[in-house]
């Protein structure tokens, strides 16, 4: 057996190797092993598979690659060990459906194939061929442990491997066929085992360990596993419910993170099961329980390393306000978990940084951004450096949306040319991002804050709050499109909603910030004080809650509160007694179409 196999070891022992019409043949001498390797093909792997102890499955980059049916696993594993990586249709329904009749057993094959297909995607036809008689691997496209160690018994070290390794271990798919076939071959692995143990040349023989290369994959810090949904009392309406909060999660994660998702929701098996399976620390379920009216809905985030239940919230509501039009109760919730995930799967990172484009997300350079200094700017322009990254539209959006944090809060200082540079990476990278509601929020808010194009900024703010109604910061900037606009009443509107769903976000004092601006403007200067005040708790240096609240005192009559926070923001924004630099930091259509602000910024600012 065995068509994928490692170039010989140039520090191990003696090797022949015989090229005869493009084939090679490798022999090794260890002591009383030897070893005899037949046709071999140098080309890319694309897949590797280790069946020596737990399955697991991963591309050729050695990230984890999820088939979600056990019989799909078992099939591979079939193919794996097969003398040429192929066996008949015939012999594989055999064995994994050993007690259907052929009708059955080919129907079950079609289906496990289309299954295979779904879950390795492109991979599929790069690495297999699925013949009208048989399936195979591709020569030289799949990696296999238990073919490496037959090319080169130094692998056996630097797998980790021991006689005690189990092939297959854990496996069970309940065929009897199956399983006796599994059986002999954990005997014939076992043989090989023992006398690989006991040759001691092949300590010798072995090289210096590369981890990237030759050892499983660990526990991917960097994906989340979607679990099946408890629902107690509930009908179709519940299921369809979960469904929306789970996929709500999903995508609203992805858009700030390059998270892997993994849907085990169409699985059955045991949660042990689909921990080994899937190869990620963390899984969320959800729980939706109906007594009457009443729901509760319970999201449980379990961390596999330590066994136990990393976190959990929940939601109390009657089943019309979670099924209301304009879903915000549903849509807070997701908004919410997203939120102390996005912060629960950064925080598990390991302090040596090893998946590092986790770090480098749109949710670090957000927290970054908003803690308004230079240097935590320059640092986030850093992490979003331009790249291949899969994120590298959202930083793209992400680095024009700084300039726009610059020009609001006086953070450095933007020239006529970076304002024109900035227009024409904008209008050339808008279209590279359409599926993600903060990239099109960002690009919104500069064309319509920073370069006045307010029209156009109009359009993609809305596609963002449309393609995902759950993202508080789309909500929020669409919030201050319409205050720019001069429609008060639906910014306010808007700024409410942001609040609501962001409540749990660490930047959400920028939204209450926007909250306060929008009531300020509508003429509630009781709910402007509180929100601009609760924003300043938890960021005393934001400059446009100092302006609002500045405003929204006085037109109260509160001189002496009205001052304090004037001769705050004049300290660390000295050029705001500039009529011009005004129309800057609220915008031109604010200070002409406003005249109560207007009106008190000239009275604070003219004594």
């Amino acid at each position: 057996m065995g068509f994928l196999f490692s170039e010989p070891n140039p520090h191990g022992s003696p090797a022949l190797a015989n090229r005869k019409n493009g084939e090679k043949t490798i022999v090794k001498n260890f002591g009383a092993l030897r070893m005899t390797v037949g046709r071999h093909q140098v080309t890319t792997a694309v897949l590797r598979l280790y069946v020596l102890g737990p399955f697991q499955l991963c591309d050729g980059s050695n990230h984890p690659v999820v088939l979600r049916n056990r019989k799909a696993q078992a099939l591979m594993a079939l193919l794996a060990m097969a003398p040429r990586g192929e066996r008949t249709r015939v012999w594989l329904r055999d064995k994994l459906w050993s007690s259907s009749d052929e009708h059955r057993s080919s129907n079950n094959l079609r289906q496990t194939l289309f299954e295979i297909r779904r879950d390795l995607g492109p991979l599929a036809d790069r690495a297999m061929e699925f013949g009208v008689q048989s399936i195979s691997l591709k020569p030289g496209r799949v990696w296999i442990d238990h073919d490496a160690i037959l090319s080169d018994p130094t692998q056996f070290i630097r797998l980790g491997l021991s006689p005690g390794t189990d092939l297959l271990e854990g496996f069970d798919i309940g065929d009897p066929e199956f399983e006796d076939w599994l059986s002999m071959e954990r005997s014939n692995w076992v043989d090989r085992a023992e006398g690989l143990s006991t040759q001691p040349a092949l300590a010798a023989f072995a090289a210096p360990v590369d981890e990237r290369t030759t050892n499983r994959p660990v526990r991917s810090q960097t994906s989340l596993a979607l679990m099946r949904s408890v629902l107690h009392g509930s009908d179709q309406l519940g299921v369809h419910l979960a469904d929306r909060v789970m996929e709500g999660i999903a995508s609203s994660l992805k858009e700030l993170q390059p998270v892997s998702i993994l849907d085990l929701r169409e699985q059955n098996g045991p949660v042990e099961d689909l921990a080994a399976t899937a190869t990620t620390e963390f899984y969320c379920r959800l729980r939706l329980l109906r007594i009457g009216d009443s729901v509760t809905l319970t999201l449980f985030l379990h961390r596999v390393s330590q066994m136990a239940m990393e976190w959990s919230q929940s939601i109390q509501c009657r089943i019309d306000e979670l099924i209301a039009f304009d879903g915000q109760v549903l849509q807070g919730f997701i908004s919410q978990s997203v939120d102390r995930l996005a912060r629960t799967l950064l925080e598990a990172l390991p302090a040596e940084d090893s998946q590092a484009e986790m770090r480098r997300s749109g949710y670090t350079a957000l927290n970054l951004i908003f803690r308004l200094d230079e240097t935590a700017l320059d640092h986030a322009l850093d992490l979003l450096r331009p790249s291949d990254s899969p994120q590298s539209g959202l930083h793209t959006a992400l680095r024009a949306y700084v300039a726009s944090v610059r020009v609001g809060d006086n953070i450095g200082h933007l020239t006529d040319a970076a304002r024109r540079a900035l227009r024409q990476d904008s209008v050339d990278q808008m279209a590279n991002n359409p599926f993600n509601s903060v990239a099109l929020a960002c690009f919104g808010h500069v064309l319509g804050y920073v370069l006045q194009e307010h029209e156009a900024a109009g359009h993609l703010l809305e596609r963002a709050v449309r393609l995902n109604p759950a993202q508080a910061f789309a909500w929020d900037h669409y919030a201050l499109h319409k205050m720019y606009m001069g429609d008060y009443a639906a910014a306010r509107i808007a700024a409410e909603r942001a609040v609501s769903l962001g409540a749990y976000s660490p930047f959400s004092y920028s939204y209450e910030t926007t909250l306060a601006m929008t009531a300020t403007l509508s003429g509630d200067y009781d709910r402007a004080i509180m929100a601009g005040r609760s924003a300043l708790q938890k960021q005393p240096r934001y400059n446009p809650a100092l302006r609002y609240l500045m405003v929204a005192h006085s037109a109260r009559g509160e001189r002496d509160k009205a001052e304090e926070f004037r001769n705050r923001l004049l300290l660390v924004d000295p050029d705001f007694r500039d009529p011009e630099v005004q129309k800057l930091r609220f915008g031109s259509r604010v200070i002409e179409t406003a005249s109560p602000v207007l009106l008190h910024v000239r009275k604070l600012l003219n004594e």
